[in-house]
């Protein structure tokens, strides 16, 4: 069992869909690939003026090569698992 956090902002230069995937350079694959068949957070990193801290959780479906960028990786969000917390959780 592992416990991930995703940092997610909306913002962001990566192509991310929270509740269908998260994109990540080749670097972290190591660490996200403990957190296949696992639940993991969503965290808006403090950085995001008026953050909304912890917001969500998801489960990953699976861990697989960017088809369209070599140097990146996607996180796949089990289809049905995104929870919105509604209320964000603060730091």
């Amino acid at each position: 069992m592992a416990f991930g956090i995703f940092i997610h902002r909306t913002d962001s230069i990566y192509d991310d869909v929270p509740s269908e995937r998260y994109q990540f350079p080749k670097q972290y694959l190591s660490r996200a690939q403990h957190c296949e068949g696992d639940w993991i957070v969503y965290l808006e990193p403090r950085k995001v003026r008026n953050t909304k801290g912890y917001f969500a959780v998801a489960k990953v479906q699976e861990i697989i090569a960017d088809p369209r960028n070599t140097d990146m990786h996607l996180a796949i969000i089990e289809p049905g698992t995104y929870l919105d917390f509604g209320d964000p959780v603060p730091f």
